[in-house]
C-alpha cells in the first residue's frame, strides 16, 4: 500500500511539472542594475532662524517723547521707531552754531588781510585752525541731534520693544529688536560621521511640516568648525528665501541631506527587492528565464538600494511581476523601466 501512494504521488508531482511547463511566459517589467558613487539621505531636525537680526540701541541719551511702532509691526529701512529729546544736547548745539559762523567769519577775514600784509601767514593758520574745531564740533553735535530720531536698519518685523513715552534712555539703551525673515537661515546638528562630507553650497531640503506643502530647496552656507562634545555633532548651517514670510523664527524644521560617499556601489530599484526565506531577493531576467539572486541590502537614496550580491552593472532586475516568481520560471519582458 505504501508503495502505491508514493506512486500517487510520483504521478501527482509529474503532471504539476508539465502544467508549470506549459503556462506561457510571466510578463514583467525590469530595470538595468547601475553602479554609481553611493549617496546616502540623511534628515535631522533644525530650528529656522532669521539671516539678520538687530537690538536697535540709542546711540545719543534722550528722554522718549513719541513712539512710532509696537511689537508685531512690519517696518521698512529707516521707518522712525522713536523719537528721543535732549534739550542740553540742542542747546549744545546753537551754541556750537555761532561759534562756527564767527570762526568762519575770521577765517575770510584773515584771508582777505593776508593778501594786504596787514595779518601775518601764522594769524591766517590759528584762524583756519579754530575754524575747523568749529565745525567739527557743530557737525558732532548735529549727528548727535539727528541720533534722537531711533530708526530701523533694515526692513522686517518688530519683535519687541524695550522702551516707553517719558523713560529716560542712556547711550546704547536698548530700544527695539527687529529681524527680517525675507532669508532664513536653519540651524541643525550633523553627527560627526556626516558632517565631513557635506560642502558648501550644496543643496538641502527643509521641510516644515506646521507649514504643510511641498518642501523647499537650501543650500549649506556654514558648517562650524567647532561641534557640541556631548552629543558629538557640529552645526550646519543651510539657509533659504523666504519672500511669502511663512517661515517664522523658531519653527522646527527637517533638513534632508544627499551625503556622497567616496566608493561606488551596485544600486537596484527598490521594488526589485523580494522577501526570501533566507533573506531578501531579485529575480534577473536571463534569457527568457527568472534567476533568484540573494543580495544584502545597503543605503537607500531616491528610490534605489544598494545591494551586493552575485550581479552586475547592466544586469535587467525585475520590478514588477516578482511578486509571484520562481527560480526558472519563464518570463517575457515587456517594459524597460526608466
Amino acid at each position: 500500500m505504501p508503495s502505491i501512494a508514493r506512486l500517487l504521488l510520483l504521478i501527482g508531482l509529474c503532471c504539476g511539472t508539465a502544467r508549470s511547463q506549459d503556462r506561457p511566459p510571466t510578463p514583467v517589467i525590469v530595470a538595468e542594475v547601475v553602479q554609481q558613487p553611493l549617496v546616502e539621505d540623511a534628515s535631522f531636525i533644525g530650528r529656522v532662524q532669521p539671516r539678520r537680526s538687530s537690538l536697535v540701541a540709542a546711540e545719543t541719551e534722550g528722554l522718549v517723547v513719541r513712539r512710532f511702532t509696537d511689537g508685531g509691526k512690519t517696518v521698512t529701512a529707516g521707518e522712525l521707531l522713536f523719537q528721543l529729546a535732549n534739550d542740553r544736547l540742542k542747546a549744545s548745539l546753537q551754541e556750537a552754531l555761532a561759534d562756527f559762523e564767527l570762526r568762519q567769519s575770521n577765517q575770510r577775514r584773515s584771508a582777505e588781510l593776508l593778501a594786504t600784509d596787514a595779518v601775518s601767514a601764522q594769524d591766517l593758520r590759528d584762524d583756519e585752525y579754530e575754524f575747523s574745531r568749529a565745525r567739527a564740533k557743530r557737525d558732532g553735535l548735529e549727528a548727535q541731534v539727528a541720533q534722537l530720531a531711533v530708526r530701523a536698519p533694515f526692513a522686517g518685523h518688530v519683535i519687541q520693544t524695550f522702551t516707553e513715552v517719558g523713560q529716560w534712555v542712556p547711550r546704547g539703551g536698548d530700544i527695539a529688536r527687529i529681524i527680517s525673515t525675507d532669508t532664513v537661515r536653519v540651524y541643525v546638528n550633523v553627527p560627526e560621521q556626516h558632517v565631513s562630507r557635506l560642502e558648501l553650497g550644496a543643496t538641502a531640503t527643509i521641510d516644515i511640516a506646521a507649514l504643510g506643502g511641498k518642501p523647499v530647496d537650501g543650500r549649506i552656507v556654514a558648517v562650524l568648525a567647532e561641534g557640541y562634545a556631548e552629543s558629538r555633532t557640529f552645526p550646519v548651517v543651510i539657509e533659504t528665501r523666504n519672500p511669502d514670510g511663512r517661515m517664522r523664527s523658531n519653527m522646527s524644521a527637517r533638513v534632508h541631506f544627499h551625503i556622497p560617499h567616496n566608493r561606488e556601489a551596485l544600486l537596484v530599484h527598490k521594488d526589485a527587492l523580494v522577501s526570501g526565506p533566507m533573506g531578501p531577493i531579485i529575480y534577473l531576467a536571463v534569457d527568457g528565464k527568472a534567476i533568484s539572486r540573494p543580495v544584502q541590502t545597503g543605503l537607500a537614496h531616491q528610490g534605489f538600494v544598494a545591494v551586493d550580491g552575485d550581479i552586475a552593472p547592466g544586469d535587467l532586475a525585475v520590478v514588477r511581476g516578482n511578486e509571484r516568481l520562481m527560480d526558472g520560471q519563464a518570463v517575457r519582458i515587456i517594459r524597460k523601466h526608466q
